[in-house]
């Protein structure tokens, strides 16, 4: 492929105290198929106090890629990648984990779209490493993830902005401008309520299997449930904050999909937190019961009635109903 016609792109990696992985991630970045002389390096160090800073000075020296390093106080995932948008000096911002380890095409098969179509918006896979070792709780998150990608290479549904993360995607840096960078005050679903305002300028979405990152996921248990429980707040804000019409309904629509043992949970134990943290507590010794005994998929079901009790809950607070009767009654 003739360079001549390739675009230049900026690579954007947010992090937070995670030398080691950041270090093991770049060394990834440069190593692509792509022209590194189109490249350039954007590290976001936000509020970290591990020694990235230094890390990343010692590597600049070293490494055949530009390589911009922007140090902050801590603002969140939402800050840190607008503050590495704004410093990029390329026609094209690929954002990556600082926890994905990309495989040597993963540049170049974004390209190859971008190629096709100056309109698009595109993801890679978050793939699971078989080196990695994790707890459960990660385990079903990598197996909902998997089983969204599956969805969308047979068709189940197209790519929309719903579907869209951050987490291993690219566009034209002009889209992410003009739509408004990301919302920092919202801390979950930040990139996609993005996605949405990018929709409106009439971009396209589109999913490549073959670019490809390997994600080395590491969350406490703690952060898991915290995470679903925030999830349930920030759909309620997408409707009432961001005009997004019916989309409390869209979830409340999906919830009636689930399994009924997820729904009766979710509904009988809503506003009685007590009862929730005790069943969170019992859900979780029978999923790592069910796992060690091979029954990985039972587990699964178990994690996912925990994730829906605290999701509700966060939806229902957010909504301001100080009792379960109107949701049970939408449900």
């Amino acid at each position: 492929m003739n360079s001549m016609n390739m675009a230049t792109i900026s690579v954007v990696i947010p992090s937070h105290n995670r030398r080691e992985r950041l270090a093991r991630a770049l060394s990834h970045l440069y190593k692509q198929t792509y022209p590194t002389d189109l490249l350039e390096l954007v590290v976001v160090l936000d509020g970290c106090t591990d020694g990235s800073a230094h890390m990343l000075e010692e590597l600049q020296a070293t490494i055949p890629v530009k390589l911009k390093v922007i140090n902050q106080a801590q603002g969140g995932p939402a800050a840190a990648r607008n503050a590495g948008v704004r410093a990029a000096s390329n026609e094209y911002i690929l954002f990556i984990d600082d926890d994905v380890m990309a495989t040597p095409q993963l540049i170049m098969e974004h390209w190859l779209l971008h190629e096709n179509d100056p309109k698009a918006v595109v993801i890679g896979p978050m793939s699971t490493p078989k080196d990695h070792q994790r707890p459960i709780w990660v385990r079903w998150e990598e197996y909902i993830l998997e089983g969204q990608y599956q969805d969308l290479l047979n068709g189940k549904y197209e790519f929309t902005p719903r579907q869209f993360y951050t987490g291993n995607c690219s566009f034209k840096r002009s889209w992410m401008i003009e739509a408004g960078m990301f919302d920092e005050n919202f801390k979950r679903y930040e990139d996609v309520e993005l996605a949405y305002r990018m929709s409106n300028l009439g971009v396209n979405f589109y999913f490549n299997p073959k670019a490809i990152g390997y994600h080395y996921a590491h969350r406490s248990y703690s952060s898991w449930k915290t995470s679903h429980y925030l999830y349930g707040h920030y759909d309620v804000k997408m409707e009432r904050e961001k005009g997004l019409e019916e989309w409390i309904d869209l979830c409340e629509t999906e919830f009636r999909g689930r399994h009924w043992i997820t729904r009766f949970l979710a509904t009988r134990t809503l506003n009685h937190k007590t009862t929730q943290q005790l069943l969170s507590f019992i859900l979780l010794q029978v999923a790592q019961i069910a796992s060690f005994f091979g029954q990985e998929r039972r587990g699964y079901q178990a994690l996912s009635s925990i994730a829906n009790m605290l999701y509700w809950q966060g939806f229902n607070e957010e909504l301001n109903k100080p009792t379960s009767a109107n949701l049970k009654a939408s449900l």
